[in-house]
């Protein structure tokens, strides 16, 4: 994938000469994101609190052996790493880059390529995070993030990751309400066979992710068309608006998938 980088606004290309656009995070709505995980941290952290008072005292008044008071020092040690480090890595892992803060903010962290984040991105960018922590309250990584045009901090160079802001997530289902074959558009290209997974794949991301992009009505007539002569190379037919390449996606998925007898 090839890049361009304006100041708020970056755009990755697929080598199907595909474009995605996506808007930088500022760090106004980043550093409300991060209050709002602090405040969920603090929460376990005062949990976690009392109930270690309860433990203790427990323990104390059983006597044990000091092995297992070591153990339960070990256990403290990494439960607080857990809720520290664990807490961004999890929900980064089962949300697809994304924690409860930049949930509620619109915000998700991606590859400076585009792709997802992996767990290994994501294992890399919150282990530094601890240096952009210093000396308080993000200092490194404020300073860091307002010395680059795309709010990086120092996780996200290591990690080659950025955070962006999203739209409206749109499921696949919700956009693909293909119901009949009757309803297909009229000139379907009948090759779908010259298709490869890849091909169907990109188109699903893109129908998944078209409500958060900026210039998605080019794309999708840019996408049909590139689709349609892959599947038919002497076809002349082209898209007379966005909605009709959208239906053209759709109905194309809907039929590649589709079971064969």
């Amino acid at each position: 994938m090839t890049e361009t980088t304006p100041s708020d606004h970056f755009e990755v290309e697929t080598p199907e000469n595909i474009r995605f656009g996506y808007d930088i995070a500022d760090i106004g709505s980043r550093f409300l994101a991060i209050f709002i995980d602090s405040l969920i941290q603090g929460t376990l952290y005062v949990v976690m609190f009392f109930t270690m008072i309860v433990l203790v005292s427990q323990l104390t008044a059983l006597d044990l052996p000091r092995p297992i008071n070591d153990a339960f020092g070990i256990f403290v040690v990494i439960a607080l790493f857990l809720i520290q480090f664990g807490y961004f890595l999890f929900f980064e892992i089962i949300l697809n880059g994304q924690t409860p803060g930049k949930r509620l903010f619109g915000l998700r962290v991606i590859k400076d390529n585009g792709y997802p984040l992996s767990p290994i991105d994501s294992i890399i960018r919150n282990l530094v995070r601890v240096i952009d922590f210093f000396p308080f309250a993000y200092g490194v990584g404020l300073v860091t993030m307002f010395m680059n045009a795309r709010a990086k901090r120092l996780g996200d160079f290591a990690a080659s990751t950025i955070v962006v802001k999203m739209r409206h997530q749109v499921r696949l289902q919700d956009l693909n309400p293909v119901t009949s074959v009757s309803t297909a558009p009229s000139n379907l290209p009948a090759g779908l066979s010259r298709l490869a997974e890849a091909d169907i794949a990109l188109v699903e991301s893109f129908l998944q992710r078209r409500a958060t992009l900026h210039n998605s009505n080019a794309l999708a007539i840019q996408m049909a068309i590139q689709l349609a002569r892959k599947m038919e190379p002497d076809t002349q037919a082209t898209p007379k608006s966005a909605d009709q390449a959208i239906v053209f996606l759709r109905h194309v998925v809907a039929a590649y998938r589709r079971p064969r007898a």
